[in-house]
């Protein structure tokens, strides 16, 4: 992987894929064919898809190779100080790969990870042109030397490597992550609570509200999170217009070191058992009401898998949670099955807030989570955009397991009057993620246009 970095940086890349699954995508490339050759098959004669990708840069190893001028200069001139470069350069980079024992498979980019070892090798790089001067211009005057050195050093180095990389790395026309943290927001109802699992649909979203004030009242809670006490904690008190989350869990009842995981036991329950009964036996400081372990120690269980939310339909009417039209559509309660083998803090502080939120407040999940996150509420969670809504809706068949739930009329609402697209149809450039997440935007898309045309509703869908 460090490699791989170090050569898309110095040598040139062959395009904007991560290659971290090996192969011919993603690998680094000199723009010396014969050379590359050798390793990437013959490079005559490629078809626009790898030579119009903007991602493909070729240094023809020229920033290679007057760093290593410089460091051999360097290392001549002075070893001390060189030697602090190198530990620099070695520390930061192959020595990490090392010590953290690298995987080779990341979800995404690391190279933030080894850019002190790229830092010092631009040093070298630096370092390179009075190597230039010394060795390569030795019959030139001084002077002439100096201005022949800059000059080649210039063009191999800044000149080239800005001519290459500077469209790729140009972000100033895509707006694709700011205006998707600005769509994951207005996609909630007012005073909503937001949960989110990842990076790329948190940090974004947590610039937008701190930053530009963009839906103060939504609560963001991250699932990742969720698992801390401190984060407990912090959900426990009002956030900008957000009030606290409806959490009853004591700080006793969730502090490290307690309850961080409460294992499945089966007791052979066949029904489904109310959420809040569950919540008492996983809160419980009742012996009888924990399991003995090997060492005579007892621990919370959850003694079932299947649980229970009953509802209470005004209360659902009043609170705008359903439409007064839909009523029909209430469903009596929600009973769905746990997936989990476990219950960790977070999961428990959930149940605490869907067994208490009383449906005073709209539930969001972000549709960027693994799936288990959902807890097994996917029959309860309709797609509005690019996020779920928990929805007490009498659960609807679907043809395959890898259906979804659409609402079609705020779904619509929000991709046709609501979200901005990041400026994708004049960007420069847009990066694998930015692509990725309009391949995702397509695909909503065309799952709201099934929903409308299965409905009859076939104005909306053209």
């Amino acid at each position: 992987m460090y490699m791989r970095y170090f050569m898309w940086n110095f040598v040139g890349r062959q395009d904007n894929e991560d290659g971290q699954l090996g192969g011919r995508n993603g690998a680094w490339l000199s723009g010396v064919k014969p050379l590359d050759a050798l390793r990437l098959g013959n490079q005559t004669n490629l078809p626009p898809s790898i030579t119009e990708n903007k991602a493909y840069n070729r240094f023809f190893f020229l920033p290679l190779i007057i760093g290593l001028i410089g460091a051999i200069w360097h290392f001549k001139r002075n070893q001390k100080d060189a030697g602090i470069i190198g530990l620099l350069f070695v520390f930061t980079g192959v020595a990490i790969v090392i010590y953290l024992n690298s995987v080779p498979i990341e979800p995404r980019e690391r190279d933030y990870a080894y850019v002190g070892s790229f830092y010092a090798f631009a040093i070298w790089i630096g370092l390179g042109v009075l190597g230039l001067k010394d060795w390569v211009f030795q019959k030139l005057s001084p002077n002439k030397a100096s201005i022949f050195a800059s000059l080649i050093a210039l063009l191999s180095v800044p000149v080239l490597m800005a001519s290459q990389g500077w469209d790729d790395h140009d972000r100033s026309e895509s707006h694709v992550a700011h205006d998707m943290a600005l769509n994951y927001l207005k996609s909630c109802a007012p005073n909503a609570i937001l949960f989110t699992y990842g990076d790329n649909d948190t940090y974004p979203v947590w610039y937008a509200q701190e930053v530009e004030n963009i839906r103060p009242d939504v609560r963001v809670v991250n699932l990742s999170l969720f698992t801390a006490d401190w984060y407990i904690d912090g959900m426990k008190r009002k956030q900008n217009q957000s009030a606290p989350l409806p959490l009853t869990i004591k700080p006793e009842q969730y502090v490290a070191g307690t309850r961080d995981v409460m294992y499945y036991q089966d007791y052979k329950i066949a029904q489904p058992v109310e959420l809040k009964d569950i919540l008492g036996v996983l809160l419980s400081d009742n012996d009888q009401d924990k399991a003995t372990m090997s060492d005579g120690s007892k621990y919370n269980i959850l003694p079932t898998k299947n649980l229970k939310l009953t509802v209470n339909p005004k209360q659902v009417l009043d609170t705008g949670t359903v439409p007064k039209e839909d009523a029909g559509r209430i469903a009596n309660s929600m009973e769905w099955t746990y997936e989990g083998n476990y219950v960790s803090k977070g999961t428990l502080a959930l149940f605490d807030l869907l067994t208490h939120n009383n449906w005073e407040r709209p539930i969001y999940f972000t549709t960027a989570m693994p799936k288990d996150q959902y807890i097994g509420l996917d029959k309860y969670l309709y797609t509005e955009g690019l996020n779920k809504r928990l929805l007490p809706l009498k659960p609807e068949r679907l043809e395959t397991e890898n259906d979804e739930l659409i609402n079609p009329k705020p779904m619509f609402h929000n991709l046709m009057s609501v979200y901005g697209y990041g400026n994708i149809k004049h960007a420069n450039h847009l990066d694998r993620q930015s692509a990725d997440d309009v391949t995702y935007v397509s695909n909503m898309f065309g799952g709201l246009l099934s929903t409308l045309i299965n409905q009859g509703k076939t104005i909306e869908g053209t």
